[in-house]
């Protein structure tokens, strides 16, 4: 998207207030409306493996009369005015990995929800077997999880008063009525609790299980990332990174493109990812925290290729702006997929779209200033996510 940087605290309070409403025109025929957390979450293992613990949730309406997700059927999503709320009849879906292991869909929350959202009290609700919210009080971005016996209390909060944190606006018309907007904030203070009680999706006991069955109450610390997304257009191809830094730093890059992984497991089998041919987009954004730059441009390349890690790929990718260079590996250390399936028409024939997701580690970014005298600025082990997408949707 083309981002909008707002310095004004009017701006930024506007568009907070924006995150809790709904689009001004109906959605779209297929269109897809998504409110999206990641949650980095460091511990005693963080520095010892350079990995943390992640959540990912989505809250989510989709234009769509029919359409699966990973197997779970959801028919005629849409949104309905109640009152001054609004019942949006979508779906929530979250994945948690605990450190050890991936615990992704009907695992961890995978279903369909009357959510409500209001955008008075600044809240949306997605109750079900597995509830969780999201609201924003006091200067504090809350989301909370219950699955099993795992409760999790999230909350975000902007630190760091640089405009390039957040919250940002970014628009780009497509073809004819297409479009995709959303608002993001890219990096914030993670605090709250957790609370795991018969184990759950709660990670491996290192204890031998002399805990297990007690309820047990931890401190959570960290960072988060959000988004909200209005796509009114058939999901293209992507490769994506997020990345935080110990020292406040945060990298972000996406490259959308056109190419065989369309055809991905819909007319043969497993994709073969490559570095794009025929680029569409390409963005990416580096704020240096300690020196406050931001370096921000429209040249990206991105180079898969597949992890010494079961199922998960790196990303070699180089890129720059006006006045800088950039380069960047990074790699996937797990892996969770949503696996989107709907009828093409009235054929006999499905169409089918992968959305995969890696926690990942940037090892090493490296951005060199083009102006005279000026000296690369290196960061390194960033934490993060990283993306792949292949198939369609039509």
């Amino acid at each position: 998207m083309d981002r909008r940087i707002d310095q004004s605290e009017s701006g930024a309070a506007e568009l907070i207030s924006s995150i809790f409403k709904t689009p001004a025109k109906p959605l779209a025929r297929g269109a897809w409306l998504w409110w999206f957390w990641l949650f980095f979450i460091h511990d005693e293992n963080t520095k010892k493996t350079g990995r943390c613990r992640q959540i990912m949730i989505l809250w989510s309406v989709k234009n769509d009369p029919d359409i699966t997700c990973n197997g779970m059927r959801i028919r005629n999503s849409r949104i309905v005015a109640d009152g001054q709320n609004f019942i949006l009849d979508g779906a929530a879906a979250a994945w948690y990995f605990d450190g050890y292991e991936m615990h992704e869909g009907g695992d961890f929350v995978l279903e369909r929800s009357g959510m409500k959202l209001s955008p008075k009290s600044r809240r949306l609700d997605a109750p079900g077997a597995t509830p969780s919210s999201f609201s924003y009080s006091n200067g504090e971005y809350i989301t909370k999880i219950k699955t099993g016996s795992h409760e999790f209390e999230l909350r975000a909060k902007k630190t760091d008063p640089h405009p390039a944190v957040g919250p940002n606006h970014g628009h780009t018309p497509l073809f004819g009525s297409m479009e995709i907007e959303g608002t993001r904030l890219e990096i914030l203070e993670l605090g709250g609790c957790e609370r795991n009680g018969t184990g759950g999706a709660g990670g491996k006991k290192k204890d031998g299980g002399k805990n297990s069955g007690r309820p047990h109450l931890k401190r959570i610390e960290g960072t988060a990332y959000f988004q909200k997304i209005l796509l009114a257009a058939p999901p293209p191809q992507w490769y994506w990174g997020l990345y935080h830094f110990d020292d406040g730093s945060f990298a972000t890059y996406m490259q959308v493109y056109a190419g065989r992984a369309a055809l991905a497991h819909n007319l043969y089998g497993k994709p073969n990812l490559r570095k794009p041919s025929l680029s569409i987009k390409e963005d990416i954004l580096v704020y240096h925290a300690p020196s406050g730059r931001v370096f921000e441009g429209n040249r990206l390349m991105v180079k898969p290729s597949k992890s010494d890690v079961a199922g998960c790929w790196k990303h070699q990718f180089v890129g720059g702006g006006k006045d800088f260079e950039v380069s960047g590996t990074a790699e996937g250390y797990a892996h969770a997929c949503w696996t989107f399936e709907k009828n093409i028409g009235i054929l006999p024939l499905r169409s089918t779209f992968k959305y995969n997701e890696y926690p990942a580690v940037l090892k090493k970014l490296e951005i060199r200033p083009t102006n005279k005298g000026e000296k690369s600025i290196i960061l390194k082990n960033g934490v993060g996510n990283m993306e792949n997408s292949w198939g369609f949707l039509i």
